[in-house]
């Protein structure tokens, strides 16, 4: 993997080198760079290129974490990613390290919606298994018609290793049934399941293994009324 330290916005030159090599990843500095907060968010998200940030200072961190948690595309950024898992485990008294806590009081309404989206992710791994009898299940809990994408980042945490601790601790009164996200097209033209069945996800790889099992018993069934 090839790095270009750069600013934002990224020179054109700079930018013609992913075209040429996409092994290319752009290490954003962001004390330096002229577009910040939200805008390079959106920059950044529109871009669609291999990027990270650095920050120099930890109140530039936290100002620009806020706004991604906040933030209403889908922007794949690995130190901002690293940043929310462990607000996100220091919440649920998951992490040893503290390193949120005043971040965390001062933006619990934003912090506590990511965590009930996250959480109810629980009911759609029994959502997508094919039987009437989950389903069924998931739909006893309140039903969210949402289609507002604040914090729709929530699926950006789903391809790392280092955020299932964060199912160790569950609070079922938190999860809903998010109508819209568990069977739409929601997510930058992909459904759920193009982020949620990845081979780092243990309940999606424990829930696929029992799907097969069900699956197989179901067609047991159906053979054995066939030979009667």
């Amino acid at each position: 993997m090839n790095q270009v330290k750069t600013i934002a916005p990224i020179s054109i030159e700079d930018l013609k080198k992913y075209f040429t090599d996409k092994t290319i990843t752009y290490i954003i500095d962001y004390t330096n760079s002229t577009i910040k907060g939200q805008k390079l968010l959106t920059y950044l998200s529109n871009l669609d290129i291999p990027c990270d940030i650095v920050f120099t200072y930890k109140e530039e961190e936290e100002e620009l974490l806020k706004d991604y948690l906040n933030f209403q595309m889908i922007c794949n950024i690995p130190e901002l990613e690293s940043c929310v898992v462990q607000l996100l485990l220091e919440y649920k008294g998951l992490a040893e390290q503290k390193r949120y806590e005043t971040f965390i009081e001062s933006n619990k309404q934003i912090i506590e919606l990511w965590i009930s989206k996250l959480n109810s992710l629980t009911l759609y791994n029994m959502y997508i298994i094919n039987a009437e009898e989950f389903k069924s299940f998931v739909r006893q809990f309140p039903i969210d018609e949402t289609t507002d994408l604040i914090g729709v980042n929530f699926v950006s945490l789903l391809k790392r290793e280092d955020f299932y601790d964060f199912y160790l601790d569950l609070d079922p009164s938190t999860m809903k049934f998010y109508k819209k996200y568990f069977e739409e097209y929601m997510f930058k033209g992909k459904n759920m399941y193009a982020y949620w069945a990845t081979p780092n996800n243990p309940l999606f790889i424990l829930t696929y293994g029992i799907a097969q099992g069900w699956a197989q018993k179901e067609n047991q069934g159906a053979s054995d009324v066939a030979s009667v």
